[in-house]
């Protein structure tokens, strides 16, 4: 079977998608070809086996090598600039991160080819890409999510000051400002003020055209369950940070004692508990092949913060299998999914009967 690994992307989260794209081209399970399909920042794609070596990304400067490529409606192959087919692609491997990649927008780009992917669908891929739409979705399914408010830009640049005054009627300092439509922490800042509640705002807007503004819970604990195909993993809690975990904490190792705990050290009742609404959350938003989903923890209440439907190393951490375990589940479950849409009727022709002849 051949797959093309996909990653990189238009996004504040290319380099985190870079590592997950070739961590995986390296971890490919014997049996399928890997063709990898780096996408740059200008959102221009490459293949090349120079992609398969993450030291290209540091050292790059200038083009790029390999060829530029792209995909065609109705068609399974992987075409060079010129129109040529490079590669029949019996299916996608997503490693891509944010905007554009893990939005819907790349699934609705492959669901038009034809050729099987991993993951969910457009409809689950921006429900959880979206911050407010999911924490919407969670709160009407039940699951416990720590108040918050949106704030859009319109509303921000027509009347800052009324905007904000919707903020204090709902919430209470400190309170944590996010984008909508952002992860790896980007643009995230806490907030124990006015002052510094306008500085974060402006900052979130920067990234998305919508910032959600939530309560900061004070001496929590973090905790992080996967979904693969259906089945929660084990549970990890993240260690070592005061507010929230940076993008530097998360990636760069830049934060001494920042470090995991897996399996957790905790309850057995609690550890079930955060399994069960992993798969919760992972169902409410229609989620498929794998997800991380991220909890908070204060004063004995659970609360779900978030789902990342392109995890990070796509969760392979969280398996004893590793990488290679998890992107064979992967491939085949995207299989089946492919092979449930194809029994789908698209073309419809109403019936006449004899009363409808003309």
């Amino acid at each position: 079977m051949t797959v093309a690994v996909i990653f990189g992307g238009r996004s504040c989260e290319h380099n985190v998608s870079v590592v997950t794209g070739v961590q995986s081209l390296g971890d490919f399970p014997s049996g399928h070809k890997a063709v990898p399909v780096y996408i740059d920042e200008k959102g221009v794609w490459h293949t090349g086996k120079e992609y398969c070596d993450i030291g290209l990304y540091a050292q790059h400067k200038g083009a790029y090598p390999g060829k530029e490529v792209h995909l065609r409606p109705s068609s399974p192959y992987l075409y060079a600039k010129n129109g040529k087919k490079l590669h029949k692609l019996d299916c996608c491997l997503l490693c891509t991160h944010g905007v554009g990649g893990e939005d819907g927008s790349l699934q609705g780009l492959l669901n038009l080819t034809g050729i099987p992917y991993t993951g969910s669908g457009v409809c689950a891929s921006a429900a959880g890409m979206d911050k407010a739409v999911m924490k919407r979705l969670f709160a009407q399914a039940g699951l416990p999510v720590v108040p918050y408010v949106t704030l859009s830009a319109e509303e921000y640049v027509t009347d800052s000051f009324a905007a904000l005054e919707k903020i204090k009627s709902s919430l209470r300092f400190p309170l944590i400002v996010k984008p909508s439509n952002a992860g790896s922490s980007i643009g995230i800042g806490i907030a124990r003020d006015y002052s510094e509640l306008f500085g974060a705002v402006r900052v979130a807007l920067e990234w998305d055209t919508c910032a959600v503004i939530e309560n900061a819970l004070e001496g929590f604990e973090e905790f992080n369950c996967a979904v693969l195909c259906g089945e929660p993993s084990e549970v990890e809690k993240p260690i070592g940070w005061k507010d929230f975990l940076t993008y530097e904490d998360k990636y760069l190792s830049k934060s001494e004692g920042v470090g995991r705990e897996f399996p957790a050290k905790i309850d057995g009742e609690l550890r079930e508990k955060i399994r069960a609404l992993a798969v919760r959350a992972y169902e409410t938003i229609g989620a498929d092949g794998v997800a991380r989903i991220d909890f908070l923890y204060a004063d004995g209440e659970l609360y779900v913060n978030e789902i990342n439907t392109i995890p990070g190393s796509l969760s392979s951490y969280f398996y004893e299998g590793g990488g290679s375990y998890v992107i064979e589940k992967l491939i085949a479950r995207a299989e089946k999914v492919h092979a449930a849409r194809k029994r789908l009727k698209y073309a419809y022709k109403p019936f006449r009967g004899e009363s409808g002849k003309k």
